[in-house]
């Protein structure tokens, strides 16, 4: 969810009584179109400007009713999508305004104002900021540089600032703005509750939670008593109160909040109102964090239906409710739904803004998530890509999506085990991160974990114990000890002692992390169920064994109850379990949990990627076990052809098909062909030996 800046109306009714009998007219015109604006009407606003306009073309383009009716009019235009319309009549209503008033009127500053605001939404921001400095100059020179407006002024100039990521300037702005308004009109203004609305934006930003909330409570304290506990006003506050009480893990309260400006909304506004839809989806994504998917989809839903009826299917307050569904459905693993909502989301918003909008650079990165958990990992790769690139073009090589995008694409490498590839991304968004939040930040803390994880990828453990060592104090530090993050932080520290055969150690992370996430997430979350499994293979392999088993059932059942039965994670921990029974030697129950598992990586990944050999090893193994040495030579040779051309190469995991193909040779009376492959798994030892520092990995524990 995204903090979000009160927006005053833009409409300002500025003209000279002249006695005409066409005055009462617009003047009530106008007041009924900044009333349905207000409302988020846009639909009647537009008629009601467009009557108004009419009106006001009877006084002249001289008159500033004229000026004032097309911005109106191009700010309805702006609300509706229609950029390139609304661009227009602003230009119109400037060129107007200079002509009649002088380039230095009042509401040229303002039209200026409106205009940066449009092309800051279009991601325009070099065409945006010389307009918010000419309104800035308007305004300091006319009124002096202390009066409200050009407060006003300096909120818009940081918060092109903050989208740009550049939030030490936008603070500087703010507090500038903040210190004019509590001079000039009071320290309980609602003027001066925007302001600190858009500070404390800036902080949730920065990652200073604790000033965020602060400030965030501050306003609530203005606006409730100047405008109401029923101002619409009202409503963005709570929900930006929400968002910082998710950043520190307080689901519970964050709810509450959203669910008191819901009420609000439906209320002031009207259950139809897009208002309303734009705060059901926070709800959602609120409800997805914590896996309730069966109650965000709904609100998902009803929010869509509110915003194409408000706007029409094409518009892209429609792609954003499409974005956000998709997300459900793609956590829900319900991957076939989800893609073409994302596709169509990703097409209005190309249609609307470009190719090149940051918006749009956005959907890409979800679409390139949704390929990549279904293992389509050359589908996946260009469409990081081309989001990495329009998000450093749009807004800079040093803006924290851009960090966004390179953590991803190294993940994405990574998976595929190129390591060197992925570890200089990882570097590249830390610094970026380091750079734009500073050195104490969750981000930051959220890259020292990644890089780790690489480290850890390339055998290189100091390295990347002492990473995750620091992330682990960072994330403390700066979220809290009972926040989600730290729990990741602990699983994977714990895998990485649990590798290192440091039981109780490993022990120790697991079971904190796990009460940490059945504290937040409650015990029916799938982060969960990862922990569950990690402690089976933690019992597995102090041969506890009756308690691996019931911890590999109930970390399977959670997953089941949760519908992710097509998940990686539920596959390895399938196949963890048919191990656990294979060394029981129930080989019937053992081989028939590698077949299941097998078919879901296959589901997942494709037919032909390396995890599938290493299942269909298992599956050839507990066939041979068996005595069913003609089943066994199918998955064995399948996996030798996926390892075999598979890039790098996995030495270990070459070895043992060619090992377990040889057996089955054996026992099937073909010495011959049996000594031609031990004979190749001797040249892959002999590598093998060369390359000492290739991470093995044999029955891998599950990523959290």
């Amino acid at each position: 969810m995204k903090s979000h800046r009160v927006v005053i109306p833009l409409a300002i009714a500025l003209w000279a009584p002249i006695g005409s009998a066409q005055e009462p007219s617009w003047k009530s015109q106008n007041a009924a179109g900044m009333q349905a604006y207000e409302q988020r009407s846009y639909a009647e606003a537009e008629n009601l400007f467009k009557d108004a306009l009419q009106q006001a073309a009877e006084f002249g383009e001289s008159d500033t009713r004229f000026s004032t009716t097309i911005n109106n009019l191009a700010a309805v235009l702006h609300a509706e999508g229609k950029y390139s319309e609304a661009e227009q009549l602003y230009q119109r209503a400037i060129n107007t305004c200079e002509n009649a008033n002088g380039p230095e009127h009042q509401l040229v500053a303002t039209l200026l104002e409106n205009l940066g605001t449009l092309l800051t939404h279009e991601a325009r921001y070099s065409d945006a900021e010389p307009l918010y400095q000419r309104a800035l100059a308007i305004r300091e020179k006319a009124l002096g540089p202390e009066h409200p407006d050009v407060a006003r002024t300096l909120a818009d100039l940081a918060g092109l600032r903050w989208v740009e990521g550049k939030y030490s300037e936008s603070e500087s702005l703010l507090q500038r703005a903040l210190a004019i308004n509590q001079k000039a009109l009071g320290a309980e203004h609602p003027d001066v509750a925007s302001v600190l609305n858009d500070l404390a934006n800036v902080y949730h930003k920065q990652g200073k939670y604790k000033d965020a909330e602060q400030e965030y409570r501050r306003t609530l304290a203005i606006w409730e008593k100047t405008l109401g506990p029923e101002h619409p006003h009202m409503a963005v506050v709570l929900h930006n109160l929400a968002t910082v009480q998710i950043e520190q893990g307080k689901y519970s309260e964050a709810e509450s909040l959203l669910q008191r400006a819901l009420a609000i909304e439906e209320k002031v506004l009207g259950s139809n109102n897009s208002s309303v839809a734009s705060t059901l989806e926070n709800i959602a994504s609120l409800l997805l964090d914590e896996a309730r998917y069966a109650d965000a989809e709904p609100l998902c839903q009803r929010a869509l239906a509110i915003m194409e009826s408000s706007f029409g299917p094409e518009h892209p307050e429609v792609a954003g409710v499409l974005n956000n569904l998709a997300t459900v459905w793609r956590d829900e693993g319900k991957y076939s739904a989800a893609e073409p909502l994302y596709r169509r989301a990703l097409a209005i918003r190309e249609k609307s803004y470009g190719p090149e909008h940051p918006d749009v650079a956005a959907v890409l990165n979800n679409l390139g998530t949704l390929q990549q958990g279904q293992g389509q990992y050359s589908a996946a790769e260009p469409l990081f890509r081309r989001a990495l690139a329009v998000w450093e073009k749009a807004l800079g090589p040093e803006h924290p999506n851009v960090a966004t995008a390179l953590n991803n694409l190294a993940a994405l490498l990574q998976e595929q085990g190129k390591y060197s590839e992925a570890e200089p991304l990882f570097q590249r968004g830390l610094a970026i991160r380091i750079k734009a939040f500073g050195p104490e930040h969750a981000q930051v803390a959220i890259s020292l974990d990644n890089l780790a994880g690489n480290y850890n990828s390339q055998g290189k453990y100091k390295e990347a114990e002492a990473l995750y060592q620091r992330a682990l104090a960072m994330s403390e530090k700066t979220v809290g000890p009972q926040h989600p993050h730290v729990a990741t932080v602990l699983v994977n520290l714990g895998a990485l002692e649990l590798r290192e055969g440091q039981y109780s150690s490993a022990e120790a992370l697991f079971k904190r992390a796990l009460a940490i996430r059945e504290k937040m997430l409650g015990p029916e979350h799938p982060e969960v169920a990862s922990i569950l499994s990690n402690l089976g293979m933690l019992e597995y392999l102090r041969h506890n064994y009756s308690k691996a088993e019931s911890l590999y059932k109930r970390s399977l059942n959670v997953w089941d109850n949760a519908s992710h039965t097509r998940s990686l994670n539920f596959a390895q921990t399938l196949q963890n379990l048919g191990v656990l029974y294979f060394d029981q030697r129930k080989y019937d129950e053992a081989g028939a949990l590698f077949e299941r598992a097998v078919t879901i990586k296959e589901q997942s990944l494709g037919k032909e990627n390396p995890e599938v050999a290493n299942g269909l090893g298992k599956v050839a193994v507990a066939d041979v076990a068996r005595g069913y040495y003609a089943e066994a030579e199918s998955p064995c040779k399948r996996a030798l052809g996926i390892l075999e051309k598979s890039y790098p190469l996995d030495y270990a995991a070459l070895i043992e098909a060619l090992t377990h193909y040889a057996w089955v040779l054996e026992k099937t009376k073909r010495k011959a062909e049996a000594e031609l492959l031990e004979t190749r798994a001797m040249v892959y030892r002999a590598k093998l030996r060369e390359d000492k520092g290739r991470n093995q990995a044999g029955f891998s524990t599950q990523q959290p």
